[in-house]
């Protein structure tokens, strides 16, 4: 009786080790996998994928030409030329919106009224000037509606600038009366047509005026 009890008593010591070994290996094992999971986790949160920056080709920003309303006209033509696709610099832009401003400029001055100065030559109150057309210099101008034309006498005589002509005598639109040495006298024609003139102290003198 006494041996079998002590057989009992060993086989349950052993089965005790045997189930904390298993235990440990349990453990053991279940760290193991743990571990695995959090380097597999660690892996897949790194991006790998290729870091590029994209090539955006700005020849100039806008705050860089946004001084007042220049500024922003540049700004929207430079836009505008980079969604038509083309290359397009600032300083190219302000040179042809400097050639536009010049050309507008330009074609305001010749719209605008001006006026056209004509010499009385020294010398005309002697008949020959006409041989040359010179009575008046120049003789013929031609002008358009709304400018003026105005008579320099730098003769040492005394002249007339009368519409008309000598064959038919004064028209009526203008006429200077007589006119001094050093004397200016001027008329604005605000009519399309052509006018005839001459001085009528010496009607040898003839001159003529075109307007458009």
């Amino acid at each position: 009786m006494r041996i079998k009890l002590l057989d009992l008593f060993n086989v349950t010591r052993i089965f005790q080790v045997m189930t904390s070994m298993d235990k440990a290996a349990i453990v053991f094992s279940i760290a193991i996998a743990l571990v695995g999971v959090g380097i597999a986790a660690v892996g897949d949160s790194v991006d790998y994928s290729p870091t590029t920056t994209p090539s955006v080709s700005t020849p100039i920003s806008e705050s860089e030409t946004s001084s007042g309303a220049f500024g922003a006209e540049l700004s929207a033509k430079i836009r505008a030329e980079a969604e038509a696709g083309n290359s397009v610099s600032a300083d190219s832009l302000q040179d042809r919106q400097a050639a536009a401003d010049k050309a507008a400029a330009q074609a305001a001055a010749d719209a605008a009224p001006k006026t056209v100065i004509v010499d009385i030559p020294i010398g005309t109150a002697v008949p020959g000037c006409e041989t040359t057309n010179a009575c008046f210099s120049p003789a013929m101008v031609s002008i358009n509606a709304g400018d003026t034309v105005e008579w320099a006498n730098i003769d040492t005589a005394a002249h007339t600038v009368t519409g008309g002509s000598p064959a038919m005598g004064p028209s009526g639109v203008f006429d200077s009366s007589l006119l001094m040495a050093s004397a200016n006298y001027a008329f604005t024609f605000d009519e399309a047509g052509s006018y005839d003139y001459f001085c009528m102290v010496h009607p040898w003198m003839v001159g003529s005026v075109s307007v458009n």
